[in-house]
């Protein structure tokens, strides 16, 4: 376990920045995301994923992607799914057997899709939930893997 000697600070404080030079030109790779409504169309762009947050509500499930673009813009990528529209039949026929599978989002449920390109990090903070920001933040802020010398 390691300790940090400077503790976080608050979200609105922390102002992190990718540099875009610093990442090895094999990390970017062709994204292909869903648009519209069902998904029915395409956009594609070189990128690579930053992170990714699903949050549950009494409506549905949000599934939001955030990737890094080869051009250093922030792509947010939403997938909402509303309760109604999974199929009932299949939550009651086959729930005992697969009731890890409720709460995976999969192609049975209709879906609006919606991406976004966001300028800056510091807009990001606005269109993304909190938790997902914070995780960008760390992910920005250190290393992926880090070499102890213990």
């Amino acid at each position: 376990m390691t300790t940090d000697p400077n503790p976080p600070t608050g979200i609105e404080s922390s102002a992190a920045v990718v540099d875009v030079t610093k990442t090895a030109p094999g990390e970017f790779q062709e994204i292909q995301l869903e648009v519209g409504p069902g998904g029915g169309r395409k956009q594609r762009f070189q990128g690579r994923l930053l992170g990714e947050a699903r949050e549950y509500t009494k409506v549905g499930v949000e599934l939001i992607r955030v990737y890094l673009s080869r051009k250093g813009k922030y792509v947010v990528h939403r997938r909402v799914s509303e309760w109604s529209d999974f199929a009932a039949t299949i939550w009651i026929t086959d729930w005992k057997k697969n009731w890890r599978e409720i709460f995976e989002i999969d192609d049975r449920a209709c879906a609006d899709y919606t991406v976004e390109i966001v300028e800056s990090f510091e807009d990001l903070a606005l269109r993304v939930p909190a938790k997902i920001y914070r995780s960008l933040v760390d992910v920005t802020e250190h290393p992926q893997t880090e070499d102890l010398d213990i």
